[in-house]
């Protein structure tokens, strides 16, 4: 795992001192070497995280065997060595690395490298021949990749938005439009940025930029859907598919260990990584009394013999916690894991680089019963006795059309997730008409699973575990979002994930027997912080009075200093997420002085 940033101008070379202060902003995601490529017309730039081939051969930016054709990459191409084999017939290989694997990989496929490959990656390939830069994400947004336009027509992009900034080439503007998706859902969508000059390379998708034309291209999409396979198959499949997956993301040429909080999830890849490794490292995390699944991991560490390590956040200061995450995420991020998930990561990279996690199940397969057995319920409305509670929760979301007696799933779910709604919103930006991305889903439960796939997953959840870890020069490895296994999961029916009782059917029906009896009874239980509690404590009193309840904070150079009043005094979810707004904010403008 590492840190990429590049520039594309005319007499590129001009630049190398904004390249210099990039990857001096990428240190804490490849602290263990840095590497520059330069021509005329690109500079490529990298931070190294040394994961597979140790040696300096590993070491990028790479260039092709050739020469003509140079890399810089961010990630982990899983097959790499069963690709290697087919390629060693026409590619000359200098080195051990994935990395190299891909360069030969574009050497036959050229722009469509990407959908040849089983990974999490962000990458950038210079053809030197071509004069022309050719980058690519992964399918599900697991690695950053942003890029912009400097003032002066260059073309810069790296693995994070304070790298771009930092290069002093782009002057940031305020998006009104993400900071009103923000304020809607605890986070920015993954097809945009907080700024209106900075871009994000969307999940699943390739640019391509020649002679100054920019073309961003789909190369993935969703899989068809499955209706009529049997539970005890899909069962099957998903278990073979899984142990498959966890042992490709076990290699590595350092120890790789495993996240264990007790859930369903990491319940299941710490039982299969353990069949494939002696006794695996694993970790679990007491956050207080808010989190605490111990005595679960515990279970599962016993029952597999693990080499466990509990960790506990011990002498913290929730405030200063706080403000450290605004330093860490480039954009506002109001989602209250994200200190836990900080803080496990910090802990467990004093043992490892490589961690795996369960992360992704949940999305894939309908893991979040607090949001997915409303909707199942409304979704089967019509054949369904009902009690008048539920009847009268469907009718207070205004879920019905005067058109059609049909439920909207999409309008239930966008609501059951929304913090701030659209009235509020429009009184405390000052605008009259608001408009925000929309799922291009359709109106079905299984519609509204792969929405948050393709919205709240890459946009929260993985932006999340790439933040935090990568801060702390860790690596996190997500089994449940290998190829093969996320496009099975998305291709089962949801009537295979969720019913009246349960959920994550396929997954309990794969791997039950591989958890303990209190595994099986578990319900979903979140890493999220307890917000309300937290607020009332002195130190975020403090907070609130110097940034929410003083008229001259920057907050309210943005926002109307009385719309947002009435959500203040009495401190809810409501009041954290302008708190955050609020201290992103100061810090934005504290590091624009800096660089001023």
């Amino acid at each position: 795992m590492c840190g990429i940033a590049g520039i594309v101008a005319v007499n590129a070379m001009r630049h190398q001192a904004a390249l210099d202060c990039m990857l001096n902003r990428l240190i804490h995601r490849g602290p263990d070497g840095a590497g520059q490529w330069l021509s005329d017309h690109c500079l490529l730039g990298h931070r190294r995280l040394s994961i597979i081939d140790l040696s300096p051969s590993g070491a990028q930016p790479m260039k092709s065997a050739e020469g003509n054709t140079v890399i810089t990459f961010n990630g982990e191409i899983y097959d790499y060595k069963t690709l290697r084999t087919q390629f060693v017939k026409e590619y000359s290989f200098q080195s051990t690395s994935d990395t190299e694997v891909i360069l030969a990989i574009y050497n036959r496929y050229g722009e469509k490298a990407s959908c040849h490959l089983k990974g999490m990656f962000a990458y950038a390939i210079w053809d030197q021949q071509r004069q022309k830069l050719i980058a690519a994400r992964d399918r599900f947004g697991e690695k950053p990749f942003y890029y912009a336009w400097g003032e002066d027509g260059s073309f810069l992009f790296a693995s994070e938005i304070k790298a771009i900034l930092a290069s002093g080439l782009v002057k940031p503007v305020l998006s009104q439009r993400a900071l009103a998706h923000y304020l809607q859902r605890l986070y920015v969508h993954p097809s945009e940025t907080i700024y209106q000059n900075i871009y994000t390379l969307p999940p699943a998708h390739y640019l391509t930029l020649t002679n100054g034309q920019l073309e961003v291209k789909p190369y993935w999409s969703f899989p068809r859907l499955q209706p009529h396979i049997a539970l005890a198959e899909a069962a099957e499949h998903l278990q073979s598919l899984l142990d498959r997956a966890v042992a490709m993301q076990l290699v590595a040429d350092v120890e790789v260990g495993a996240f264990l909080s007790g859930g369903l999830d990491s319940s299941s890849v710490v039982a299969l990584a353990s069949q494939h490794t002696h006794r695996l490292k694993t970790f679990s995390f007491s956050f207080g009394t808010s989190i605490n699944e111990l005595p679960f991991a515990r279970e599962i560490a016993n029952k597999y013999n693990t080499d466990h390590t509990e960790l506990c956040a011990e002498d913290y200061h929730l405030a200063d916690l706080l403000v450290q995450m605004q330093q860490i995420y480039d954009e506002p991020f109001a989602d209250s894991s994200n200190i836990p998930t900080y803080l496990i990561s910090k802990a467990a990279s004093r043992h490892l680089k490589v961690i795996l996690t369960g992360d992704g199940a949940d999305e894939l397969l309908a893991g979040y019963s607090f949001w997915y057995r409303q909707l199942y319920e409304a979704a089967t409305f019509h054949q369904n006795s009902f009690t008048d509670t539920l009847k009268q929760w469907i009718k207070k979301l205004l879920l019905r059309s005067a058109s059609t007696s049909k439920v909207s799933l999409l309008d239930m779910h966008d609501r059951q997730n929304t913090y701030f709604n659209q009235t509020d919103i429009k009184k405390m930006l000052g605008i009259t008409h608001l408009t925000v991305p929309k799922p291009q889903q359709p109106d079905t439960m299984d519609g509204v699973l792969r929405w948050d796939v393709a919205d709240y997953m890459p946009g929260d959840i993985l932006v999340k575990l790439d933040r935090a870890s990568m801060a702390n020069s860790l690596e996190l490895r997500t089994p449940f979002l290998d190829v093969d296994v996320a496009e099975f999961c998305l291709s089962l029916p949801y009537s295979l994930k969720i019913n009246h009782q349960t959920d994550k059917l396929v997954l309990r029906a794969a791997f039950a027997d591989k958890w303990t009896e209190n595994i099986r009874k578990r319900g979903k239980q979140g890493f999220g912080a307890p917000v309300k509690e937290w607020l009332q404590k002195p130190e975020f009193q403090q907070l609130i009075g110097d940034l929410l309840k003083n008229p001259n904070s920057i907050l309210y150079d943005y926002i109307a200093f009385d719309t947002a009043q009435p959500f203040i005094e009495n401190p809810t979810y409501q009041t954290w997420i302008l708190l955050v707004l609020s201290l992103w904010l100061t810090q934005q403008t504290k590091s624009y002085e800096d660089r001023a």
